[in-house]
């Protein structure tokens, strides 16, 4: 089992995390997890007043904090024999937000966005309960290539059974690992501990769970990741897309794909990395037509949009930042955000997404624009983690600075993100800028709350460094740790190491 919380899986020093830098800032646990197949999409919620977090931060490092185990504290496993913190287990309904590590920056190989893994747990159940057409629709929705285009139009026109596509247009994946993945803390205990002790520890394994979407949640939550892997393997090789099967022609579902991202997003947390690159290849940038509803006219009928979860076409076009690729994510990423932005000129024409049909209602057209608002804010958010791996920091400030123009975010988000910008700032070595936002940052603060909070006794205490004003950094970090003393954010955690290095500098 991964035993150790779920925050601290990408806190290593060697991985920091530049790719979770605007995740604190985007969601909370409770943002951007809804169910893929209830039409509330994680944009619904991306633009009410929990988009950016009060405490949004960015941090220069990093520190565990081990979490104190009770027996109030601590729930138990399926198997009954292994205990987890409660504090690590939150509701499977906000499962992934949580895996978000503490937020630092630097270059990022192993982060994941954290709503991505939520996406796909809640995408696992209640998979068959029936929304409206205009949920379906707005959910779905995206605009395939000319050439995509072309071929959907055949695939509906043609009369059943004549329509055969060339092997060119397919998307044809399978799995690259052959055996089960073992779990690590168990072989860790086999060779220090001695098989006896080791066998004492009880271990959830995929068989020891129902072999469906119920069992694939129960060993997400749980922490048992590489059994979940085990489990995906089984539930897509059942889908006709197992092992040996790269290259070969098959049906897809929106199942299937859900299936898909489950299994990317939890080997992007475990650092599956080569075999992630290895399966994720043949889906390519998500273009070809077999993805899309229209290619099965005799299953779906006249539905329209793309069977593929937005979380899975956001995770492929990040995956090259994780793995040191910035750049080619960046380029992936600004190719969704240009289709976005056609999406969303088209919905405040009146039309639909794709610009083929007229809306039906005024809600409509405010519920699309909202889901896609939101979903573009994301891709935003993305496109900031690769401008600060590639120290970028004007095209990333330029990118925040743009976000705080949208009229959806209210005071509390504002007051984040010029937290963050002032942040930026000092990375950038714009002292002067850095001083600017955190002003506007107070300012948005005494609207919310009359005394200052950590984010604040922080945000000042590193521009004071950024001065030379040790003594008055020391203050300000002092205050901090006194004010939550128990807060296990890595700006509370960080707030002792920084405030001895401050008193050594201001001692000179």
């Amino acid at each position: 089992m991964d035993s150790k919380p779920l925050s601290q899986y990408f806190s290593d020093s060697e991985a920091p995390a530049t790719s979770q830098f605007f995740d604190e800032i985007g969601t909370t646990p409770s943002d951007m997890i809804q169910s893929v197949y209830l039409g509330n999409s994680e944009g619904d919620q991306t633009i009410t007043s929990n988009l950016f977090s009060s405490d949004a931060s960015v941090s220069f490092t990093q520190q565990k904090a081990p979490t104190e185990v009770t027996f109030t504290n601590v729930l138990p496993t399926v198997s009954g024999v292994t205990t987890l913190p409660a504090s690590s287990l939150p509701d499977p309904a906000t499962f992934f937000d949580t895996i978000g590590p503490e937020h630092q920056l630097g270059t990022s190989k192993t982060t994941i966005s954290p709503d991505i893994l939520g996406q796909a747990m809640d995408g696992l159940v209640l998979k068959d309960q029936q929304v409206d057409k205009e949920a379906d629709r707005r959910r779905d929705a995206w605009i395939p290539n000319e050439e995509a285009k072309k071929i959907l139009m055949k695939a509906q026109s043609s009369p059943k059974g004549s329509f055969f596509p060339d092997r060119e247009v397919l998307t044809m994946p399978g799995l690259i690992l052959e055996e089960e993945l073992a779990d690590a803390l168990q072989e860790i205990a086999v060779r220090y501990l001695g098989v006896g002790e080791a066998a004492s520890r009880g271990v959830l394994r995929a068989d020891h769970v129902s072999r469906d979407e119920s069992g694939l949640r129960e060993l997400m939550r749980t922490g048992y990741l590489r059994s979940a892997i085990n489990l995906t393997g089984t539930l897509i090789n059942a889908c006709g897309q197992g092992v040996g099967r790269i290259g070969r022609p098959t049906k897809h579902t929106p199942r299937s794909l859900q299936l898909w991202l489950t299994r990317f997003a939890i080997m992007v947390r475990v650092r599956l990395h080569d075999p992630l690159v290895k399966e994720a290849e043949p889906f390519g940038d998500l273009s070809k037509p077999d993805l899309y509803y229209q290619f099965y006219p005799e299953s779906y009928g006249n539905r329209s949009g793309s069977m593929v979860p937005f979380s899975l076409r956001l995770l492929l076009s990040e995956l090259p930042l994780h793995l040191g690729k910035p750049e080619e994510a960046m380029n992936r990423l600004y190719a969704m955000l240009g289709i976005i932005k056609q999406m969303l000129t088209n919905l405040r024409d009146g039309k639909t997404e794709d610009g083929e049909s007229p809306l039906t209602s005024d809600n409509d057209k405010t519920e699309s624009v909202r889901l896609w608002t939101g979903r573009e804010i994301r891709v935003q958010h993305s496109i900031v983690n690769c401008a600060i791996a590639m120290k970028d920091y004007r095209l990333a400030i330029k990118t925040v600075v743009g976000l705080t123009q949208y009229p959806e975010i209210s005071i509390g988000q504002k007051r984040s993100l010029n937290s963050a910008l002032c942040r930026l700032c000092l990375l950038s070595g714009h002292v002067k800028g850095a001083i600017n936002y955190l002003e506007v940052a107070k300012e948005a603060r005494n609207s919310i709350c009359p005394t200052p909070d950590v984010r604040e006794y922080v945000d000042g205490a590193l521009v004071d460094i950024s001065q030379g004003k040790y003594s008055e950094a020391y203050g300000k970090l002092i205050r901090a740790a006194e004010q939550e003393p128990t807060n296990v954010m890595p700006d509370v955690a960080d707030v002792r190491e920084w405030s001895s290095a401050a008193t050594v500098y201001a001692a000179k």
